[in-house]
């Protein structure tokens, strides 16, 4: 079975689990992060149905050699639908697929996000320059995002960067 029926629910995204998955420790200064195992998820794309997996991988994901991606298909941490699958399964219309990487954050310094204001409708920080915005590549955890909805933060919040 493929499609929404068996990938619903399943999919990863802002919740609880995501934010607790791993955890801090302060060494020299800097906020360091355990590494943690991180799935990266995406629905097949129109223009990769009918292709293979590991040319699409090749080609579109250049973060890694073709023989990486390879290795990951055949090992099972790079599935269709979180289903284990060859290395010329062709993808179809609504397939998930996921890739588990284990992650090594780069750190951050570990002075406090001092806040500026706070009201109901308005959170202002003096964000550090090493700290990201926003959650994304290597820095999935040291955000200013992700620290601030982390337990004691701002769960509801939506950040900006004034761009």
């Amino acid at each position: 079975q493929t499609g929404d029926q068996s990938t619903e629910g399943k999919r990863p995204g802002f919740s609880e689990e995501r934010y607790n998955e791993t955890s801090y420790f302060i060494e020299n200064g800097l906020r360091k992060v355990y590494p943690y195992y991180f799935t990266f998820t995406t629905f097949t794309k129109g223009r990769w149905v009918g292709e293979k997996i590991l040319d699409v991988f090749a080609k579109e994901f250049r973060a890694h050699p073709a023989e990486e991606y390879e290795r990951c298909i055949k090992s099972g941490t790079l599935t269709v639908n979180y289903e284990r699958v060859d290395t010329d399964y062709r993808l179809k219309h609504n397939d998930l697929l996921a890739n588990i990487v284990h992650r090594h954050e780069v750190p951050v310094t570990a002075e406090q996000i001092p806040l500026v204001h706070v009201d109901e409708d308005l959170v202002v920080v003096d964000k550090p320059a090493s700290i990201p915005a926003r959650d994304a590549g290597p820095r999935e955890k040291h955000s200013n995002f992700t620290l601030r909805r982390r337990p004691g933060g701002f769960r509801q919040a939506v950040f900006s960067t004034g761009e």
